[in-house]
């Protein structure tokens, strides 16, 4: 059997990282923001697009 690689699953924990990162407000506001995407689904695209969203909201 080959294992597929599956590239969402390994890139959504350093996009949660950088979205932590670049919340300029607060760090806690970062983590809050993460820890509500992971409760809300366990869709990776909808989770990977609602993270870049953060991501260019938060420099605008």
């Amino acid at each position: 059997m080959e294992s597929e690689l599956d590239i969402l699953t390994e890139e959504i924990p350093i996009l949660d990282i950088i979205t932590i990162l670049l919340v300029e407000d607060d760090l806690i506001t970062g983590i809050a923001l993460v820890l509500l995407l992971k409760m809300i689904t366990d869709d990776k695209i909808i989770k990977i697009s609602l993270i870049l969203l953060i991501i260019v909201l938060s420099h605008v």
